[in-house]
């Protein structure tokens, strides 16, 4: 091969791979939903993030992004949390996300919430795992999340208690786990959207965004009980991994069950993982008892926009009372008034902005 010939290879391999990279990224995970477009965001938005200027990382399931206003946190106390949940995010997954995280961000602590550890929510769905791996940029750990999701897939549906009519492993494509290409290349039969071509990004560090954010649903209040499940071994085996993690790198680990309503049939197996991760020595709040609610002030009538999540009246409420509770237990530094935070200034800016007319317009 002539020197002229290496040349032309190489500027069609390079042509070729840029054609490849920019239908992969036109070809991915739909955001025509709210909750899509709302994942795509938090992980655009991650991967622009100035490094090493994070305090501490959330986790956790829907409820985490709904009931944390991150800019308000910043206002009163100076410090940078960031919320990278995704809706029924896999529990299992955890480790892989704070590898991802501190691959970037040198945070002090994680919050993991653990309202993913019911086995309903632990049973693993593409979609679910999708919305984690399809959002992450190719690295050897996104392939080691999705290993691990389909190593989980496996084991979650081979075990004894699950029933026969819920054993779909035949309907999970390894392959396209991998290459979400080949799972969304005839997308462009149902046609595409403009945030498949523009990057989509939130500009307020995370902040749920969607207009149910500002309605009010009259919620009957939890009926809170002390009945405990004793957590099954693949339940256990996921906290224990989480503390283990936290144990060896040195991050500290703070868990959680976030405040909502929560039903009758789901308070015992939270219990459980409560009084499971206190009998392990592990760090763990439970804002779902009558003592939590009354403290942040929680009103199920106004402060909830579904059974579920809270909206944003509900948010400042809980920000307003967890960042007290971060700043006086993990002192972070102040760091308002520092250039290069600038754009937490901002983004507390455009979320006062959309605060204000999101309810003046109910």
């Amino acid at each position: 091969m002539t020197k002229k010939q290496g040349l032309r290879l190489i500027s069609f391999l390079l042509v070729l791979g840029i054609v490849l990279y920019g239908l992969v990224r036109v070809f991915g995970m739909p955001t025509n939903k709210d909750t899509a477009l709302g994942v795509m965001k938090r992980y655009n938005d991650f991967y622009d993030e100035p490094e090493n200027t994070w305090d501490c990382v959330m986790l956790g399931t829907s409820c985490v992004d709904r009931q944390w206003a991150a800019p308000l946190a910043w206002n009163d106390y100076g410090m940078t949390v960031y919320a990278m949940n995704t809706d029924v995010q896999p529990l299992y997954l955890t480790t892989c996300l704070l590898d991802e995280v501190r691959k970037t961000q040198d945070v002090k602590l994680a919050v993991v919430d653990v309202r993913g550890i019911r086995m309903d929510s632990l049973r693993p769905t593409e979609v679910r795992v999708r919305r984690v791996t399809d959002s992450m940029r190719f690295s050897v750990n996104k392939f080691k999340t999705i290993h691990k999701a389909i190593e989980f897939y496996k084991k979650y549906y081979s075990r004894d208690d699950v029933k026969d009519g819920q054993k779909v492993l035949d309907k999970l494509d390894e392959t396209s786990m991998y290459f979400s290409f080949l799972k969304y290349h005839s997308r462009w039969k149902e046609g595409l959207y403009k945030s498949d071509f523009i990057r989509p990004v939130n500009d307020m560090k995370g902040v749920y965004d969607p207009a149910d954010a500002f309605h009010s649903e009259n919620v009957k209040p939890t009926n809170v009980i002390s009945d405990t499940a004793e957590l099954n071994d693949l339940q256990k085996s996921v906290l224990d991994e989480i503390i283990e993690y936290g144990e060896t790198t040195g991050l500290e680990i703070l868990f959680t069950s976030a405040p909502s309503r929560v039903f009758d049939k789901e308070q015992p197996e939270f219990n459980g993982a409560v009084k499971y991760l206190q009998e392990k020595g592990a760090k763990v709040i439970n804002f779902n008892t009558e003592e939590k609610y009354k403290e942040i002030g929680l009103d199920f009538s106004t402060d909830l926009y579904n059974a579920h999540h809270m909206n944003t009246k509900g948010a400042v409420k809980f920000t307003n009372y967890f960042a007290k509770y971060l700043h006086e237990t993990y002192q972070f530094e102040d760091k308002r008034g520092k250039e290069e935070y600038k754009e937490w200034d901002e983004a507390y800016k455009r979320y006062v902005e959309f605060f204000e007319q999101g309810w003046k317009e109910k």
